[in-house]
């Protein structure tokens, strides 16, 4: 459960710079020579992104749990009995979908608008190859009967990736209406919010999935991750 509570204390330093950045011990009304009795505010976060950052804290404390139960329920030496290199492609893909995003975003800040729909497509076209190879690799385990194997490692990689792909799909609709808005409507002045919004978004998910993969394949930063959750 390590890894819970560090996830928990950096959700809390995170939560602890906001609160400071909001100056909500200032008594703006006693400075000397200021024009407004209330002095200037800073400038809130718009609702859209304070809920998308209070949404990816949940969705991560949830794949935090899901991880340590891995961590804690199966051995150490069990692998997920797949060929990783599917997964290594579908993670790559997932990698061009989050930079596509950064390009879109800058594109938007330059106001080119070709450039944004197209990395816009470019993102969800990776995002759609990303469920693809996943579904590629859930069906080769039912297929081959080991979904159910005996340490749990399958049944794991199933439940883990199932949810992580639900929020891939969530993303990829999000996706496709700002690719149509992108490609129909003409720009309105200042960048799209909704593409900043959506490139923190997949930021996460990428994240999270990385996080996932070398737990379930062992990669070479998995160490850190056996670290944080098996008990001593």
């Amino acid at each position: 459960m390590s890894l819970v509570l560090a996830y928990l204390a950096v959700l809390g330093a995170v939560a602890a710079r906001w609160l400071a950045r909001q100056h909500l011990a200032d008594r703006p009304w006693l400075a000397v020579g200021s024009p407004h009795p209330l002095g200037a505010a800073a400038a809130p976060p718009s609702p859209a992104r304070l809920a998308l950052g209070v949404f990816l804290a949940s969705a991560g404390l949830l794949f935090s749990l899901l991880v340590a139960a891995y961590a804690m329920r199966v051995p150490r030496t069990a692998l997920v009995p797949l060929e990783p290199r599917l997964l290594w492609l579908t993670t790559s893909l997932l990698g061009g979908a989050s930079l596509a995003l950064h390009r879109a975003h800058a594109a938007a800040l330059r106001g080119r608008e070709e450039d944004v729909t197209a990395a816009l497509g470019f993102a969800m076209a990776a995002g759609l190859g990303f469920l693809g190879g996943q579904a590629l690799a859930w069906r080769a385990l039912w297929q081959a009967g080991l979904a159910q194997g005996p340490d749990g490692a399958a049944a794991f990689f199933c439940l883990i990736t199932t949810l992580h792909g639900l929020h891939i799909l969530a993303g990829l609709v999000v996706l496709a209406w700002m690719t149509v808005r992108a490609a129909r409507l003409p720009r309105t002045k200042g960048p799209e919010p909704g593409i900043a919004l959506c490139t923190l978004y997949w930021d996460a998910l990428l994240v999270v999935w990385l996080v996932l993969f070398g737990l379930l394949f062992r990669t070479p930063w998995s160490g850190l991750i056996d670290a944080l959750c098996r008990p001593g």
